[in-house]
Parts: structure tokens; sequence; C-alpha cells
């Protein structure tokens, strides 16, 4: 069977990962918009081998999903790709839940499985225009290609960008999926210079909502500093026709006025996250749906369940189950 996974973020990396180890004779391609793997792990580096995570931050889990998800967590943890994180957090709820950290950014994580996936083919930088019910799926730079099956794991706004099969009933609920939007300031510093009770901090403020030393984050208090800033969601909605350059003076007057007696930094930049997290999701949460029938089309992901690693993971379970009903 060929399959197609379009996205390579987490909710498709670990459907991959799930798919090799269930059906044989699986083959496994993944096309990709972008330059690289992530998605909304990626990281954004800067010199001196400094980088900062700019969507996903770090994992909350507690017990019984653990349990739940052992399969998932339990290789990542022996091999370190994941640890605990034991770093000062300010302003979190105190509960039973436990937060894990990647420590070479939470990129790792996708990179992880989509190596033990072993993927057929992944190709990057190809956009897909359309996607026919007979499996035939095109990009806009005229390469087209047929498979059995085709997993879409994107936002629901980009979904509905695709010209895919589907019904009018699906595609207005598709359209009912709210995401946030927010903007990350990342600053970069040559040296370990900052000096806080903190290393990461949810603010009550009318800009940011978050703000982390990623190298503390990481427990790598020698290493020089690198430090991000997450917008609220209501600053990302009042802006969201800023680009990451109109916004930059705004969001760089604001930290200096949140902390004057910061250094400047050797560098910094603004991050845009159009489609950040899911506020609105498909109707019931149903981990995925399916657009086609007569050659399986499927779309999953954070849009069909919650924007957390454990909804990526729910979502690629409810994938993989889809795909061995209909091979039943």
């Amino acid at each position: 069977m060929k399959v197609l996974l379009i996205g390579c973020g987490l909710t498709s990396t670990i459907t991959a990962y799930l798919l090799r180890t269930r059906i044989p004779n699986i083959h496994l391609t993944i096309w990709e918009k972008a330059r690289g793997p992530g998605g909304r792990t990626s990281v954004r580096r800067g010199p001196n081998n400094t980088f900062v995570d700019l969507g996903a931050q770090f994992i909350t889990s507690d017990a019984s999903t653990l349990s739940k998800y052992s399969d998932i967590y339990e290789p990542l943890i022996s091999t370190k790709t994941l640890t605990p994180m034991n770093c000062k957090i300010e302003g979190i709820a105190e509960n039973n839940k436990q937060h894990f950290i990647a420590p070479n950014g939470a990129n790792s994580l996708v990179k992880y499985f989509l190596n033990y996936a072993n993927i057929d083919c992944t190709k990057f930088e190809k956009r897909v225009s359309a996607i026919t019910s007979t499996g035939k799926v095109s990009c806009i730079c005229g390469s087209e290609e047929s498979f059995d099956l085709i997993v879409i794991t994107a936002p629901a706004p980009q979904i509905l960008e695709m010209n895919c099969p589907m019904s009018q009933t699906v595609r207005n609920e598709l359209e009912k999926i709210i995401y946030s939007i927010r903007f990350t300031y990342n600053m970069f510093y040559e040296n370990p210079v900052l000096e806080t009770d903190w290393d990461v901090k949810f603010m009550d403020d009318e800009t940011f909502r978050y703000v982390s030393i990623e190298n503390r984050k990481r427990e790598q208090y020698n290493s020089p500093d690198c430090v991000i800033f997450h917008t609220t969601k209501e600053f990302g909605q009042k802006h969201i026709k800023e680009t990451k350059e109109s916004v930059f003076p705004m969001l760089n007057d604001k930290v200096h006025k949140l902390f004057p007696d910061w250094p400047l930094p050797a560098s910094c930049n603004v991050h845009k996250w159009l489609y950040s997290q899911v506020t609105t999701p498909y109707n019931n949460s149903p981990g995925c749906i399916l657009l086609n029938e007569s050659i399986p089309i499927i779309a999953g992901g954070d849009s069909f369940t919650q924007s957390t690693f454990n909804g990526c993971i729910e979502s690629a379970f409810k994938i993989c189950e889809t795909v061995e009903n209909l091979r039943s």
C-alpha cells in the first residue's frame, strides 16, 4: 500500500511510526511544504549553537496518559529525547502533572519518529495544491503522483486551501475550526548574563503570556542565554494583519519596558504563528475524519483533538485505527 502523509510535524511522523509497525509492505512518503521537518515544533537558531523552541515549549502529561501512550513515551524517555523538566517555573498551577523537555529542541521529537518510521521517500518544499478522488496528488510546482491512501495533518485552514474532495457538511465543519495567532520575540546573547529568580515564567501581561530562558529551561546554565517570549492570544488577534517585521518594534519596546535592566542581546528577531493553537476544534474532537472513501483521504492533527503533544498522539492512533479498519 502506497501512503502519502502531507505534513512533517508531530502527528504525521507519529502516524508514520505507528503505521510502519502495524502494516506490512507499506510504502510511506512524506511531503512537507517547509524546508525541513518540525511543523510547530520548529526551532530558531542563533549564534554559538544557541536555539529557541519557536512552538512547543515543553510537554505536560500525567501517570495515566504516560501509561496509555507508553509505546510513544517509553522510547523517547529511554533515549533521553525527552527528559524531566527540573528548571524553575513561575506562574504555573501546581498539580499532579509531570513536565518534560526535549534537550535537543522540540523538533528532535519529530526527527526521532521520522528516523524510526523508516520513511521510503521524504520531500520538502512540496506544497500540495490538489487531490483527486482517485488518489492523484498535485503540487504547485507542477509535479503529480498517485497514492493508495492519503493522510493530511495540516491545520484545517490549510486543508481547505487544497482542492480536495469532501462533502459540503464536512467543509462547513472544517470552516468552524479556529486557531489562535501568536508572535514570538526571540533574543540571543553571547554569554550567560541574565539574573532572574525563574527560568520559565507565565506572565500576566496584555502583550506577553510566556517567557523562557531557553538554555536554563534545558538546564544548560553555562551556555549563552537565549530567550523567547510568546504573545497573548488577544495580542495576536489584534495584530493579525501585522508582519513579523512590522510588529518587531512593538515587541522590542515592550521587552525593554518589562525588563529594563537586561543587557542588549547580540541579536533578536520575531516569528509569526498564523496557526498557533486550536481554540475551537472539529465537532466532538474525533481525532481524525475521512474526507473521501474510494481512495481514502484522512484528515488528522490537532484540528481534531487539541494542540498538545498528547493531542497529536491521540490523533495519530485514531488515524492508524481508521487505516486498519479500512483494510479489514
